[in-house]
């Protein structure tokens, strides 16, 4: 093992991950963006450069993901337990992964409109995404504890929102949509909206249980 390879192993733990974890953060909170952006939009060929772009940064979002995952195997020191900056790393990128999704969904399907629930729920995974990454950065310095949890209450508030909303959605579908393949294609857009909430959560959940571990 060289010089490099023994100073990279025993490097700062704030100066290898937590640039990573903002990288990741910035990148689901511009995927979020460009989706609501999306289901506002009516002219189709807009709508496929946007999914264009939503593509293109969850490919961004992979690489930050593996290089997170190779910095586990090389670091020594690490900010918080390994588990937890896998388990963080992963929902970050499964939030990436179900924006992607839901984009897709919506250029294979060419839905007649976005209800307007739909772009509620988008609207909340924006905010979540953003909430998500105040929090990360918070956690960076783990100063501020109270306002840390702020944020994550914050964060299940949104999932909260939003499983009120998918669920009065579903229902509404079910009882006044008539043509049952527009019901399937807003059903599944939906369901992708809200995985990628639930993922939202599951960082709040986490950063929650690091507050636990190391203050």
């Amino acid at each position: 093992m060289n010089i490099d390879r023994i100073l990279r192993f025993f490097s700062p733990k704030d100066r290898v991950f937590f640039p990573l974890f903002l990288q990741a953060a910035d990148n689901v909170v511009d995927m979020s963006v460009l989706l609501l952006k999306v289901v506002q939009e009516d002219d189709m060929q807009k709508r496929q450069e946007l999914i264009k772009d939503i593509e293109r940064a969850e490919h961004k979002g992979d690489e930050i993901t593996h290089e997170i995952s190779n910095q586990l195997n090389t670091v020594f020191i690490t900010p918080f337990d390994r588990e937890d900056i896998h388990y963080l790393s992963t929902s970050i990128d499964d939030i990436a992964d179900h924006v992607k999704d839901a984009a897709l969904r919506i250029k294979l399907y060419q839905p007649a409109q976005m209800p307007a629930p739909l772009i509620k729920m988008t609207e909340l995974i924006t905010e979540g995404t953003r909430l998500v990454r105040s929090a990360i950065s918070e956690l960076s310095e783990i100063r501020e504890v109270g306002r840390i949890r702020e944020l994550t209450l914050s964060i299940n508030n949104i999932e909260n929102q939003s499983d009120t909303i998918f669920e009065l959605a579903l229902a509404d579908l079910f009882s006044n949509e008539k043509d049952p393949i527009e019901l399937i294609k807003i059903k599944d857009i939906l369901s992708k909206i809200e995985s990628a909430s639930d993922r939202c959560e599951d960082i709040a959940n986490v950063i929650d249980s690091i507050i636990v571990k190391t203050t």
